[in-house]
């Protein structure tokens, strides 16, 4: 259920946000879809609105249909990639072939997701092309029987494979996340024939799939519940882990819980340092893993070492102030736009509105001003 507006008296309605397309936000607030601008503060205050968030709506039109977001409302949970808030399940929808599986990009929606502080399930379709059972039991040991996570084997040709996704979706906000040609939405439109979402072919000459999906959106999955509410998204080729502190990075995997407190330092990242607790067991953990551990780590240490770069930046300096007769002082000297204007200048300022007024100098004459640039 929406959440009701706290200053309905002012002409204000409570809704979600359904889909951003071309600058405008649509929002469904009491049955109807409106189309909203954002309040320009919120434009200012730099906050992004996902969809899936719940705001406030003013200016409300009804005839017309639009309003605008006035501001919004605390979230439970975001994601970055997509974009989406108040999240409750994430499939990871990877293909087994067309593309081929790729346990490295596989690592990194979970690893993304994880950091979220959600659960993802496993999807892995076009299960029927598998050469045997063998290749689907290798991956269900891995990602379900050693990491714990759900693992889902679909296809679009045997429905029944279908009727698991149903039962998550049900009464929750759910998401389709994986890259582009693995069948988010072919599965869909099985699920929902009325969805009748566009579905690309896959390159041969790259093997990736071709962007069909171009916006987030959420879809109402079944008619008679409204509350079930499904989110086709676009694919994203390759997931960057410039955003995270290698720390984070490290409390996200899940092959590492049973050795990580057994290392010698709380915050190793089980790559060289002595007493590794993670690096002792490495035959305890997929090959695979580890690797997809090492390359997100390249990317988080840039990260951390970008950050560091521009928090070290000096944001001021220091300048000496000769006092006449006195002991000169080293002073704060501040970035010309954080700091206030000399009285010399502020007079001057005046001047040019009073020229008739003459200006007398004599009285800013009591320091004299020198850039020490020894910072």
């Amino acid at each position: 259920m929406l959440p009701v507006s706290d200053n309905p008296q002012n002409n204000t309605l409570t809704g979600r946000l359904r889909k951003y397309h071309s600058n405008f936000y649509y929002v469904e607030a009491e049955g109807t879809l409106f189309e909203c601008a954002l309040r320009g503060l919120i434009k200012k205050e730099g906050g992004d609105v996902l969809v899936g968030d719940f705001v406030e709506l003013d200016s409300v039109n009804a005839a017309a249909g639009t309003a605008r977001i006035n501001r919004v409302l605390p979230r439970k949970n975001s994601i970055s990639r997509p974009k989406l808030a108040n999240v409750d399940r994430v499939l990871v929808v990877y293909s087994l072939r067309e593309p081929i599986f790729d346990p490295n990009q596989m690592d990194r929606y979970l690893t993304h997701i994880e950091l979220a502080g959600i659960t993802p399930i496993l999807c892995i379709s076009k299960a029927d092309l598998a050469e045997n059972d063998e290749e689907l039991a290798r991956i269900r040991d891995l990602y379900e029987c050693k990491l714990g996570y759900r693992v889902l084997f679909t296809s679009v040709n045997h429905l029944a494979d279908l009727q698991p996704i149903r039962e998550l979706a049900e009464g929750n906000i759910t998401v389709l996340a994986g890259p582009s040609g693995s069948g988010k939405s072919s599965l869909l439109n099985a699920l929902n024939a009325d969805l009748q979402l566009r579905v690309g072919e896959v390159s041969e000459k790259i093997a990736r799939g071709q962007h069909t999906t171009r916006h987030v959106e959420l879809l109402s999955l079944f008619d008679d519940s409204p509350d079930t509410l499904i989110a086709d998204t676009p694919g994203f080729s390759n997931l960057k882990f410039t955003y995270v502190l290698p720390i984070q990075l490290e409390a996200a995997m899940r092959d590492f819980a049973p050795y990580r407190e057994h290392c010698a330092f709380s915050d190793c990242l089980h790559v060289d340092e002595e007493g590794c607790a993670v690096r002792e067991n490495l035959a305890s953990i997929a090959e695979s893993r580890y690797q997809s551990y090492l390359d997100m780590l390249a990317e988080a240490r840039l990260y951390k070492e970008e950050a560091n770069s521009t928090s070290q930046k000096q944001e001021f300096g220091y300048k000496q102030l000769d006092r006449k007769g006195k002991e000169s002082v080293r002073i704060l000297r501040l970035k010309e736009k954080n700091r206030d204007a000399s009285r010399r200048t502020r007079k001057q300022q005046v001047s040019l509105l009073e020229t008739d007024e003459p200006h007398d100098e004599e009285a800013d004459q009591d320091c004299d001003y020198r850039d020490d640039e020894d910072d």
